[in-house]
């Protein structure tokens, strides 16, 4: 009886002493949230432990966050569940009535149920990771150089409005992208952002230079506008084009966040060999993709895109090719390469590509 009280001490004395990093903290939270939601009565507790062991997360958090299917929210999950599952099957919303599910149309309610479970586990899960890392890395030690940086970006975005400044606050701290940039050696010369949005990268590489020329393009015209106006005091000039159409100048840093899975697999070639040839000696052309040899991280990325793709109505799917393809055109073009995996805090998977050219011209 000792040795088996033991053995429960020891393992509750692990579960609770377990890495608990914004990113990890996340993506726990995510799948705690995601299988609590999804329609597995009865085997949710064992799902949340098994992948929390099969991806090393933090397992009580994990289990913790499964409780959001409680007899309090669970008819709302359900109803909201078939709601949007009806909606992504048919086009429209319909009365939902739960007598429905032992109608004759019992069917088709539950496949709607379940479509639609995973989509809402997937944006609770979502909302609850991304605040989840907000909470956890406000109380970790900050990064000094990255706070800078913020602090930078939130004077050049403070006369934006609520909403926006909003955006751009959550933006700049669950996307880990911004804080491997500010760790990066982003150099000298023209920057230029392909898909700029708001222009929130192109405000963190004028924090040491506010004279740098900035370039931007996007097809929003939304946000090309909110980054006209906030970027005006710097040495910036954004607008609305195709990146596919659009005239790099020399450069000395170019990035590419989040657009390339727009792009045909040759359009996304063309783009980067022309990327390449526009960089000035040193230059570095940095760009992210989403990683597709991560597991279940790689499904629930490419399932978030796939979400937006639907509400943006681009009538086409997100294309993302794989890590090689992309590193054979970068070493076609005689540039020096390397990446860097990493789960965002979302949590989502990505492979962040840094191409440097050499100090002498060189051509395609």
């Amino acid at each position: 009886m000792r040795t088996v009280k033991t053995h429960i001490e020891r393992l509750t004395t692990a579960l609770f002493r377990e890495r608990l990093d914004p990113a990890r903290a996340a993506a726990a939270v995510f799948l705690g949230i995601f299988i609590g939601i999804v329609p597995i009565y009865g085997f949710q507790l064992l799902a949340a432990i098994g992948l929390a062991l099969l991806f090393k997360l933090n397992k009580p958090l994990t289990v913790a966050a499964t409780f959001i299917n409680n007899p309090f929210l669970q008819p709302l999950i359900v109803i909201a569940s078939v709601d949007i599952g009806f909606f992504l099957r048919h086009g429209h919303f319909h009365p939902f009535k739960l007598s429905a599910l032992t109608g004759s149309h019992l069917k088709d309610d539950l496949l709607s149920w379940i479509l639609g479970s995973l989509v809402l586990g997937v944006i609770a899960g979502g909302v609850g990771a991304a605040a989840t890392a907000v909470v956890v890395h406000l109380k970790s030690p900050a990064n000094p150089r990255l706070r800078e940086h913020i602090r930078f970006a939130g004077r050049i975005f403070a006369q934006s409005s609520i909403f926006d400044r909003s955006f751009v606050w959550w933006k700049l701290r669950l996307d880990r992208i911004f804080a491997m940039l500010t760790a990066e050696d982003l150099g000298s010369g023209a920057v230029v952002d392909l898909g700029c949005g708001y222009g929130i990268a192109l405000a963190l590489a004028a924090n040491e230079n506010v004279n740098r020329p900035l370039t931007g393009c996007d097809l929003n015209r939304r946000r090309i506008a909110i980054a006209r106006q906030s970027l005006g005091p710097l040495n910036a000039e954004v607008s609305v084009q195709d990146i596919r159409n659009f005239a790099l100048p020399p450069a000395g840093l170019i990035l590419i966040l989040d657009v390339l899975q727009y792009l045909s697999a040759e359009d996304q070639m063309i783009l980067l060999k022309r990327c390449c040839s526009a960089l000035l000696p040193n230059g570095k052309l940095i760009f992210r993709i989403h990683d597709r040899e991560r597991g279940l991280w790689s499904r629930i990325t490419l399932t978030l895109d796939r979400i937006l793709f639907l509400f943006e109505r681009t009538g086409t799917s997100p294309l993302t090719l794989s890590a090689s393809d992309y590193q054979h055109v970068l070493e076609a073009a005689g540039m020096q390469t390397e990446t860097r995996r990493f789960l965002n805090r979302l949590p989502l998977a990505h492979i962040l590509f840094i191409a440097k050219k050499s100090g002498e011209e060189a051509t395609l």
